[in-house]
């Protein structure tokens, strides 16, 4: 199914899904099944495909902690600093697999998630995102974003393999050339 698709059925879900209260730090749960048109010449599932799941993951989440209300009022955007991917097995053609999505932590900037691809019980692959929302005047603190989420409380502890990435993250951002 195209990603677009994909986008489309979560936007629509989240126009018909009854209005209730939830845990913007709970898993999030998206189904998906790999489409020919995911696939590589390996006919397994593309790894860009996995990266644009994961769009698709996210924006499922913030429908659903009611972030979309904000972003349109506000005219906020999401934007994705950085991403890590780790592949453990492939999804073959047609595959029904399941994307779980949660937030992890957040600082005064950044955003944290994990994303994980699950089939029959198995962790098929596992990606970490750092985002940040911006509107017209600049970045939304992250104590903000939470506060529409619903979640006033201080940041859960990053779990430690995610602090790494995010330290190497940095690390490399700093040997880019400024342009």
């Amino acid at each position: 199914m195209n990603i677009h698709l994909r986008m489309a059925k979560v936007f629509m879900a989240a126009f018909l899904r009854r209005k209730s209260s939830v845990n913007a730090l709970e898993a999030f749960v998206v189904d998906m099944r790999v489409w020919p048109m995911d696939l590589d010449f390996n006919l397994h599932k593309n790894n860009g495909r996995y990266l644009s799941c994961m769009d698709v993951g996210r924006m499922d989440m913030a429908f659903r902690a009611g972030l979309h209300r904000p972003m349109f009022k506000y005219k906020w955007m999401p934007l994705l600093g950085s991403s890590t991917i780790r592949y453990f097995k492939s999804l073959g053609p047609f595959q029904k697999f399941q994307l779980v999505t949660r937030i992890a932590g957040w600082d005064e900037k950044w955003l944290f998630m994990e994303q994980k691809f699950v089939s029959r019980g198995h962790v098929y692959a596992v990606g970490a995102v750092k985002v940040l929302f911006r509107g017209a005047d600049g970045n939304v603190p992250t104590k903000t974003l939470m506060h529409y989420a619903g979640i006033d409380d201080e940041s859960p502890v990053l779990p430690q393999w995610i602090v790494d990435w995010h330290t190497a993250d940095q690390a490399l951002g700093k040997h880019i050339p400024k342009q």
